[in-house]
């Protein structure tokens, strides 16, 4: 009230006299709220924003090293850990009633319609996306609400969190949804025609399409992942992921294992020729059947990729007579023998 009946000194320039000079004026309360807007945007708010909002998520961008050149560094990192651990405990280990700061994140996948040839494919324009969404969002920093953009592993995905933290109060309980659906608006406008967004972490169809999973195409397989189902091109061009994958890889000696049962049912296709099976496969209707499969089976390492162990017993209970669990006894099976074809996918 008072800044709107006193009159205010103003340099602007829609203030100054014809020669230049400055003058007090009395201004209107809408030109007062103007300039209060654009000197709030203009000075205080980008020099106090990076301040007061802390950024939710943290991911750099670096060089990461491979397995083989990282391993002489273990003991460093571990030991520099524990040391982190020490100082941060010892700063905060008196800490009392210090503020409750919390978050969500919510987790988008990208894909393209094909209503033509009636397809769902990935589409990997995650970090073109991603680039203008947070570009938006640094121009308007300035509100108190907005949204924090990241990437995810692939890059098809995105991943997503308010600028600023919840806080313990109850009124913030109220921002989550409210956020959840900024968010949902603006990552909208991002997307074209024939895009979807929806809220999942994992494509189903992922491996199952060749080459023809993606838009833009990828090859199957490449020398991060080499992988039989997916092409390398679908992983996030942030170089943390390309190098997650490998080194996971060089580091188990081996690719990751993905082998699973298959379903017994006519339909399938490792079936069609096959006649007597069981539910039970190997072991018979009358038993319960556990599978082994990964590294540390001692049937792949001592027998190869087409035996493995197969663990039945005696009877379809779990528990026997006297209440104890029933034993499985261990059967080294060959999955292309009569009656045990189609136990895992090769």
């Amino acid at each position: 009230r008072q800044l709107a009946t006193a009159p205010l000194r103003c340099s602007c320039s829609c203030l100054d006299n014809a020669r230049g000079s400055v003058a007090p004026a009395p201004l209107s309360g809408m030109l007062i709220n103007h300039f209060l807007s654009s000197l709030l945007q203009a000075v205080l708010i980008p020099s106090a924003s990076s301040a007061f909002t802390l950024q939710m998520g943290l991911l750099k961008v670096g060089v990461p090293q491979p397995w083989d050149k990282s391993k002489k560094n273990l003991n460093y990192v571990r030991e520099a850990g524990v040391r982190q651990f020490i100082s941060t405990y010892e700063r905060v280990k008196d800490l009392k009633g210090d503020e409750l700061l919390w978050g969500d994140e919510i987790e988008y996948g990208i894909f393209v319609l094909d209503e033509q040839n009636k397809k769902i494919r990935l589409s990997l324009r995650a970090k073109e996306i991603m680039d203008n969404l947070n570009r938006n969002e640094a121009f308007h920093s300035y509100e108190s609400e907005g949204c924090n953009w990241v990437p995810e592993y692939g890059a098809w995905m995105i991943e997503a969190t308010p600028s600023r933290p919840y806080t313990g109060y109850s009124a913030d309980l109220l921002r989550v949804e409210r956020n959840m659906r900024l968010r949902r608006k603006r990552l909208l406008t991002e997307l074209r025609e024939n895009e979807i967004a929806p809220t999942v972490a994992v494509f189903p169809l992922l491996g199952a399409m060749g080459d023809d999973g993606s838009v833009p195409s990828v090859q199957v397989g490449g020398p991060v992942t080499e992988s039989d189902y997916i092409g390398d091109g679908i992983i996030n061009p942030h170089p943390r992921f390309a190098a997650l994958s490998a080194n996971i890889r060089k580091r188990r000696g081996e690719k990751v294992n993905i082998r699973v049962p298959l379903f017994h049912d006519t339909n399938t296709p490792e079936y069609a020729e096959l006649t007597g099976l069981t539910p039970s496969g190997c072991c018979g209707d009358e038993s319960m059947l556990l599978w082994r499969f990964g590294k540390g089976d001692v049937s792949r390492e001592k027998y190869g990729d087409g035996f493995v162990i197969v663990g039945c017993s005696n009877s379809a209970k779990e528990f026997n007579d006297e209440g104890d669990p029933m034993t499985l006894q261990k059967w080294l099976v060959n999955v292309d023998c009569e009656g045990c074809k189609g136990l895992f996918y090769r």
